[in-house]
């Protein structure tokens, strides 16, 4: 499943973010890529876009009552990843719904609150997902950089855009 609403979010530009590691920028999200260029540690770009690539979803437990009424206790979820605002996309039961990303506990960690009640969906499996955004350096090139990739429990993140989105 592709997402084009990931994290900035559709139509958000985000101006001046600075490149703290080197990366490298490609000429696309898709599975057909080439690389184009390169990130410096220091150098400033735009964010122009972000996407979602969800190869396999997360699996997750409902562990308290949520948005979507139909689902109980314990009900099986799948997660589908976060937008720029916060939400999180699941589908469960033939529907899709979004729970705030403070609300989720991620494998093995807490929710952003430090009661655990407040905990509504507990992720039990990582998914295998991409988050590629698209930027644009000072001298006006254009590409696309991999900045967290999710498979299964390894955890890659190219350590450049982890404040973007409220992380």
């Amino acid at each position: 499943m592709i997402d084009y609403n990931a994290c900035p979010g559709k139509g958000r530009i985000v101006p001046r973010v600075r490149i703290r590691r080197n990366d490298r920028i490609y000429s696309s999200w898709q599975d057909k890529r080439a690389l184009v260029g390169a990130l410096k540690a220091g150098e400033e770009v735009t964010v122009l876009a972000g996407v979602n690539v969800i190869r396999e979803p997360d699996r997750a437990l409902v562990k308290q009552g949520i948005t979507d009424s139909s689902l109980k206790l314990g009900d099986e979820v799948l997660g589908y990843g976060l937008h720029g605002d916060g939400y999180y996309d699941f589908w469960a039961k033939g529907v899709w719904f979004l729970e705030y990303f403070e609300v989720i506990a991620g494998k093995g960690d807490m929710c952003g609150f430090a009661d655990k009640s407040q905990c509504t969906i507990v992720i039990t499996k990582n998914g295998v997902k991409e988050w590629w955004l698209e930027v644009k350096t000072s001298n006006g090139r254009t590409g696309w950089v991999l900045a967290r990739k999710f498979t299964g429990d390894k955890f890659l993140d190219s350590g450049n855009f982890d404040e973007l989105c409220g992380d």
